[in-house]
This record gives structure tokens, sequence and C-alpha cells, in this order.
């Protein structure tokens, strides 16, 4: 076996010792086995005293190789000069081979391709398999710089191939990170993520390559973790200090951490070409040029430059522009800056409507994966003995982000009042659309009306306010404060969705389930479910999850816990440790409709993300005296969701999710059809004669 496709067994088994020839083997052997583990150091000794004791050009070639890994370009190719003239064949290949990775990283990619594609058809007439790779990897690192990506996901594809039918895994393994790189760069960071998390599976040991951490440091920073981000950075920066090794995207990564944070000085000192650090220069111009080419978050930023520099109809546009990037590549990052700015320059209620939509923010839904049901369970296990949480949280965290899956979206109600609040920069929002009308004002501290409202309930006296208009039935999206809102307790028939796609009018049937978690001081399920049948279900999260998938109406009584920084954390005890919103996202075919019999759990969402219609949930504790009646009027009327909640709304409970059958929310002549693509009139740069604007209230 090669010393490059057990390192390790290579070190352990060699000794320097013999004729001249065998110990100029053994040191060129050791010292590729020590590139290999990335020992830069070690391996440049034994290739130096190979070269001491033979001259022999094949380590002028490794020290060429060495030097190149080091970011050492002119001693590199000092090497290469003195080698080459000695070499013929398959050595001047792998010669030519090295001069061509140096190409990649010059300003002009299209040199290194041609080279390396030269390069690439003499090694495969040799037969030189491992030097082939080589070739591939580098003219794959040239087509990601010219933004050639099929072409350099196939040049990593095959050298993948080549090296693990030579039985060298862990180089193979860096073939796939190359990929998820690949993927990065076109914008799917799910992809990139998963792809990341593969390859480490396959063999790649970061520990001799760290500068695939700085990847996927890359990757943890465009998703928005910025402290995951750096707790990879710390590592990678130490490991490549130890082998002697200058990678210039440390610097930049870190500059981008401490932007994300608020301080640009970092970004701002390092200047360059970087699009991010020019625009938090103010360097505008040179930013929006980069609109119309490279990577996915790079063409979206120079739309958000050109959005800072345009008049507010070519700002409009360019927002739209940037998010159509974005949508089209399934990139994340900068959408908030350009929805934010673009909410920034809305006039008009409908435009705000619109914007507010695309600001919004959720959390990601996670396949169903084995990976992150075991990682799960690490996690129950941990909190169960106690152990610490934090690192096991963000593994979760990474595997979601590597497994993110879509939401089915639906059109929103056409018949029925709306109101959408949107908090930006500081202000709360309302749009009201009542009979193809919209209107909009600005709410006044919104966090006086859920105590005030919170209170009255607790008190029992009726709520009032002016948030609804004067409607029956409406429909109601929440932001910020708001969430904590008791709608149903607002005198109407509300449904609270996050968002216009959320809106599920279908209903499509099911059986009735019971659970019930542990330490209750009140059981009110075997009462319930005599008087309506149904099955109790064994409460334990696995058993559960597999009852829920495909139910109909869906009670679940336990102690609910709220995570502050991450919903899909937040959880419902049950008898083997937590079901947290995480679990939620793995039923296949989520329940219809799901009462929580839960102090404020923070589920409702994370059943809504995953495909249930509608939750029945309270923002307030529901004393135990009163949980059996309360209980008893809900399922009376659980076939319509929204009357349930209005029932019980007393004690806290709203709907969420559309809380009836609405096969009866027929569009009128003058009604304004609104969904999550739609499209304002005066964004896409006509008139609205029909919108106008209010701060008097809906």
């Amino acid at each position: 076996m090669s010393a490059s496709a057990d390192p390790r067994a290579t070190i352990a088994t060699t000794e320097v010792r013999g004729t001249k020839v065998q110990r100029a083997d053994a040191l060129h052997d050791l010292s590729v086995a020590h590139v290999e583990l990335g020992h830069l150091d070690v391996a440049a000794r034994f290739a130096r005293r190979g070269l001491r004791l033979t001259g022999e050009a094949r380590f002028h070639l490794t020290l060429a190789w060495i030097e190149l890994d080091r970011g050492r370009r002119k001693q590199s190719l000092q090497h290469l000069d003195l080698a080459t003239p000695r070499l013929h064949g398959r050595e001047l290949a792998r010669a030519r081979c090295l001069r061509g990775l140096h190409l990649c990283q010059d300003a002009e990619p299209r040199l290194a391709i041609a080279e390396l594609t030269a390069v690439i058809r003499e090694l495969r007439r040799y037969g030189d398999e491992r030097w082939l790779a080589n070739a591939l990897i580098g003219r794959g690192i040239a087509r990601c710089h010219a933004t050639r990506l099929p072409s350099a996901e196939a040049d990593f594809r095959a050298a993948e191939t080549v090296l693990r039918a030579l039985g060298e895994p862990g180089r193979a393994a860096m073939c796939l990170h190359n990929r998820g790189f690949v993927a990065m760069l076109a914008g799917d960071l799910p992809l990139a993520l998963r792809r990341y998390e593969e390859a480490a599976k396959a063999g790649l040991d970061s520990a001799s390559r760290p500068e695939a951490l700085v990847d996927r440091a890359e990757a943890l920073l465009a998703a928005g973790l910025t402290a995951d981000a750096r707790r990879v950075l710390a590592p990678a920066m130490e490991l490549l200090r130890r082998c002697d090794r200058h990678v210039p995207e440390l610097a930049v990564l870190s500059a981008r951490c401490a932007l994300r944070d608020g301080d640009p000085a970092p970004a701002i000192r390092l200047g360059g070409t970087d699009a991010e650090f020019m625009l938090a220069a103010g360097k505008l111009d040179a930013v929006a040029a980069h609109r119309f080419r490279g990577p996915a978050q790079t063409r979206a930023l120079g739309w958000l430059a050109q959005a800072r520099r345009s008049d507010r109809r070519g700002a409009l546009a360019a927002c739209r522009a940037g998010v159509k990037v974005l949508d089209e590549h399934h990139g994340d990052w900068p959408r908030r800056e350009l929805t934010g700015h673009a909410l920034g320059l809305a006039r008009t209620a409908r435009e705000v409507l619109h914007w507010s939509e695309h600001h919004r923010t959720s959390v990601p839904l996670p396949h169903n994966d084995p990976g992150l049901a075991q990682a799960l369970t690490d996690l129950r296990r941990a909190k169960a003995f106690g152990l610490p949480l934090e690192a096991l949280e963000r593994n979760v965290r990474r595997l979601t982000l590597a497994s993110r899956r879509s939401v089915s979206t639906s059109t929103a109600p056409t018949g029925l009042p709306l109101v959408s609040f949107i908090v930006h920069e500081g202000q709360m929002k309302a749009v009201t659309l009542v009979d193809g009308r919209a209107r909009m004002r600005v709410v006044p501290d919104p966090a006086e009306l859920v105590r005030t409202a919170k209170l009255a309930l607790r008190a029992g006296r009726t709520v009032t306010t002016d948030l609804l208009p004067d409607a029956e039935e409406v429909v109601v999206i929440p932001d910020g404060v708001l969430d904590e809102m008791p709608w149903a307790a607002l005198g109407r028939r509300v449904h609270v969705i996050p968002a216009l796609s959320r809106w599920r009018p279908s209903g499509r049937g099911g059986h009735r389930l019971w659970v019930t978690g542990p330490g209750l001081s009140h059981d009110e399920v075997p009462a319930l479910q005599r008087e309506h049948g149904g099955t109790i279900v064994e409460s334990t999260v696995e058993s559960t999850l597999a009852q829920l998938n495909g139910a109909g109406i869906v009670h679940i009584a336990a102690h609910g816990h709220v995570h502050p920084d991450n919903p899909l954390f937040s959880h419902l005890d049950l008898r083997d440790g937590p079901l947290y919103g995480y679990d939620v996202a793995r039923i296949e075919h989520p329940p219809e409709i799901v009462v929580l019999s839960a102090c404020e759990s923070g589920l409702a969402r994370a059943f809504l993300d995953a495909g249930t219609r509608a939750v029945i949930a309270s923002v307030l504790p529901v004393p135990d005296a009163r949980v059996g009646a309360a209980m008893a009027e809900v399922h009376r009327l659980a076939d319509h969701p929204a009357e349930a909640a209005r029932a019980v709304a007393h004690l806290g409970f709203s709907c969420y999710g559309t809380g009836t059958r609405v096969a009866a929310c027929r569009a009128a002549a003058n009604d304004v059809p609104v969904q999550s693509s739609w499209e304002s009139p005066t964004a896409a740069g006509t008139s609205t004669p029909d919108a106008t604007t209010s701060t008097q209230g809906p």
C-alpha cells in the first residue's frame, strides 16, 4: 500500500536504512506520509535529507508540493525550476501538474484550466492515477474560481472515484468536501453542509486538512450561525499555525464574523476585493458591479449595493432581483438586509404587506434524517442525566441546516379580512386588508397591549383593543411580542398564521389520539377519550411520533418549555424525555389538528410549518381545576378550531393556523388575492389607486 493511502502505517513501519537507494526510497515515503497527515515541517525535513543524500529531482518535486501547501509560492517555484530540467515523461507531467496548481491561485483561472487539461491527458496516457486525481482536483479549483460550477463538480467527482479505486479514502473524502464547496458557491447551503458532514463521516481528517474547517466555518457563517463559525475557526487557526501554513481566508472569515457582530473595523481594514467588506466601507459602485456574476451571495450583495445607491423605484427593483437570486439558489445571506432595505422604502400598505412576507424569518425544518434522529436521542439522554447540552444542541442545528427541506405553501384566504403585523427598525406596523382595500398604521407600544390583555384575562375582564377590524372572522399574522397576544379573547373568530403561505383550508380527517406526559397533577385524557373515542398513545417520544403520523385530531397534555433563542428546541415533557420542535419536523404526515394542553410549549409554529392545519394552544398557564371543563369544550368543537379556541379564549387559548374547513371562503368580485409571492402593483412600477394609508387605525 502506498504512503499516501495509509500514512500512519508507513510512518510506523518504515526505517531509513540499507543501501543508498533504499534509504532514499524510505525518506521519500516518510515525507509523503507526513504530507498526508498535515505534518509539513516534518515532511520537509525528510525531503531535504533525501535531497542531500541523492540530489534526486523527485525530492525537489516533493518540496515544491510542500511549499505550495504552506502558501510559500516563491520557494515552491524555485524547487520546480531546479527539478524540471532533470525530469522526463511521467515525472515531467507531475511537475507540469504542480505548475498548473500554481496557476489556480492566480487571478486568471483560464490559464490554469488550459494547462491542467493538457496535463490530465498526459497523466491518463501514462496511467498515473494518483497524480491524475491531483490534476483533476486542481482543475476543479480553477473552475470554481471561473464560476464554472457544473464542470468543477464533475472534476471533483471524477477525482473522488479515482482515489477510492486507489484505496485512499481520506483524499476521496476531501473531494466530497470540495463538492460541498461547489454547492456553497452555487448558493445551495443545505447541500454544502450535508456534503461537509458526509465527508467527515467518510474519513476526512480535519486535523491534517484544517482548510476543511475553514470551509465549514464559512458555511456556518453564511447560515447566520456566527458563534458556531467562530468555534470552528478557532481550532482551524491553531492547526494552521502549528503546521506553519498561511491561509488568507482565515483573516477574511474572522473579519466577517466581526462584521456580523456589528464591528466593521476589521473588514474595513482588510478592504481588498471582498464584496462584503467593500459594502461595509461604503464602496457601493464597486460592489454593485458584482450583481451579474459570481456566486449567488456575491450577486445578492451586488443587488443590495445597487439598492443603496438607487432612487426608491430602482432600489425596490434591486431588492426584488437580489431576493430572486437567493430564492433560485437556496441562499439566506443577505436576504434580511435586502428585505429590510425594501421595507424601509415601502410607502403604501400593499408594499409593506408584500415586503413583510419576504422579511419574516423562520427556523428551517429538517428532513427526517437518521443522523438527526440520533442527535436528538443523544440530546434527550444528556438532558436526562444533567449533562452539558450546548455542544449537542449545536450538532442538531448543523444537521438541520444540512438537511433543510422545503415547506409546502398555499394561497392565503381571499374572502376574510386580514391583518398583518411587522416589526422593522423598532416600529410595529399593521396592514389591514378588508374588501380589497389596504390600510396601514403604526401600533404604539405593542408590549403594553399584550401585557394589558393578559392581565385582563387573569382578572376575568373583557379584553378590549383596536388591533382588529370590525368583522366576525379575521386572519392575523403577528410579529414580535404580538406572538404572545391571546387573540381569540379579542371577541372575534381569529385564525393566527405565521405567514400568508401557511393557510391550509383543506381537511383530510383521520383518527383521534391522546397523549399524556408525566408529572401532571390533573389528567383530563381518560375522561375525554371515553367521550370522544380514539387511542391513548404510549407517551414515549418515538411511539408518539409514529402514532402522530397521519392522525386527525391529537390532544397532548404535558408540561411545556419554551426555548428563548431557538423555537425548535422548545419541547413537551414525555415519559422518556423532551419531544422537541425538531422531532415534530420528522413527522412525514403531520396531524390535521393539534390541541396542546400545555403551558406555553412554543411548538405551535413547528406543527404549522410541518403541515398541521390548526393548533389550539394557550399563552397563559391554565389552572388545573379548569383544565377538564376547558378541554371538554375544545373537543366538542374541535372540527372547527377557531370556534373551539373562542370558547376557551378566557383561558388564553387561540387558534393557530386555519381554524375552519373553509370551502366557504369564497372570493368576492372586489377581493384582492394575497399569497406569499404576491407582488404589489407599486413595487412593479404602477400605481395603486385603491390603496390608502392611515395612522388612525383600520
